[in-house]
């Protein structure tokens, strides 16, 4: 017989209460462990699920480490309350205030919200998953990217690492985590994590806005949106970019690169070897994502590591075709000859191939374009991912 004692006797009854409350009334902490707000994948995907919660009148909140003091001074950013925790930032001094100060608001918090959904594993999570039995508070936890697959928490070769090691033992305690891939849910599995604990939702898109019409330019336009670091695989692009050049005789295409990042220099640097600089322009961080989407012909996403790109599904839904690494995260999303192409990540011979292929059959792009269209607004609309989030927060 199940013996049960009377606070897990008070956490299963506040669960069932919870499962049958309407939806207005849910209470829904963002957690976002990064420098927020920001640019990223991650923080951008934040940013719009809030807001999409937020138009179901749903109460949502945002917490973040103050990462760079002064970067942001608000109580608020869109009419949706932020907190940020400040910190020192000094090495390993710094992360442990920044846990116990995360750890001490939720436990005073504690009823003040019905979930806390943490976007990006690491720290943050650690210590939700560790104050998990005096808080009370429902824990999702959304790996994101790059950083849990190297140095993270679902980097097998660091397992043994003790920071990772304690991850992974107070991640016993969260009760869903939110995986965006196929290839992320495997490696959760070989990980430790349990099927029951794993969610696999994706990342969503407004559909509401039409495909935005092709560019009227005799220039063929390629397009990366994007951090520039060597993660991304940027270089491999403009490796790519030049072969395809160099078999076209220098014809009528350029590459528009929006983003920042410590690679910059480096990738300046690497056009002006190769020569093509004039056909190359770096936009810095774009605002306005879908003005950028709609002027290429052509999106190509070469990346060594991803969870699942915001970029690729926004340049699908701009009906764009995709060229992309062949990578969990992108071939979640691409499919070869329907919705665009795949490579050999690196491969920068292929990459010119496929670049010179989609210049020489603008007509296919077309018909690719379309076809990621309708799978965007299939499986990725934000209203099909906030119904499936909202049954996670309500267990």
């Amino acid at each position: 017989m199940m013996v049960l004692d009377r606070s897990d006797v008070q956490e299963s009854q506040a669960a069932g209460d919870l499962a049958e409350r309407s939806e207005s009334d849910l209470r829904i902490l963002f957690v976002v462990d990064s420098l927020f707000p920001g640019l990223g994948g991650a923080e951008s995907q934040a940013i719009k699920l809030a807001h999409a919660l937020k138009a179901r009148e749903i109460n949502v909140e945002y917490l973040a480490p103050n990462v760079v003091k002064g970067s942001f001074e608000e109580s608020e950013l869109d009419g949706i309350p932020i907190t940020l925790i400040n910190y020192p930032h000094i090495r390993l001094l710094g992360s442990v205030v920044l846990m116990f100060k995360f750890g001490a608001f939720l436990i005073k918090h504690r009823n003040d919200y019905d979930c806390m959904h943490i976007h990006i594993t690491r720290l943050l999570t650690a210590t939700a998953g560790i104050v998990r039995p005096f808080s009370k508070m429902p824990i999702v936890t959304k790996i994101s990217g790059f950083f849990e697959f190297e140095g993270g928490v679902l980097d097998q070769s660091k397992r043994f690492n003790p920071l990772n090691l304690l991850m992974r033992l107070a991640m016993r305690n969260v009760d869903y985590v939110q995986t965006i891939s196929k290839q992320t849910q495997s490696k959760l599995l070989e990980a430790g994590f349990r099927q029951d604990q794993i969610a696999l939702i994706p990342n969503g898109i407004d559909i509401s806005q039409p495909a935005s019409a092709m560019p009227d330019s005799n220039v063929f336009t390629i397009g990366y949106c994007g951090r520039l670091r060597e993660v991304k695989g940027v270089h491999v692009l403009l490796d790519g970019f030049a072969k395809c050049l160099q078999d076209r005789n220098n014809a009528d295409m350029r590459l528009v690169l929006a983003g920042s990042g410590t690679m910059e220099p480096q990738l300046r640097a690497q056009a002006e070897q190769l020569g093509i600089t004039d056909k190359v322009e770096f936009l810095g961080l774009v605002k306005d994502t879908a003005e950028f989407y709609s002027s290429l012909d052509l999106y190509v996403q070469p990346s060594f590591a991803e969870g699942l790109p915001n970029s690729v599904i926004e340049a699908m839904h701009a009906a764009r075709a995709v060229i992309a690494s062949d990578i969990g995260g992108n071939n979640d999303l691409i499919e070869e000859g329907q919705s665009g192409h795949l490579f050999t990540a690196g491969d920068s011979d292929k990459l010119g191939e496929l670049l010179g292929k989609c210049f020489d059959n603008q007509h296919d792009n077309l018909r690719m374009g379309n076809h990621g269209r309708v799978v965007i607004e299939e499986k990725f609309g934000m209203d099909s991912v906030i119904d499936q989030l909202i049954g996670v927060y309500s267990g």
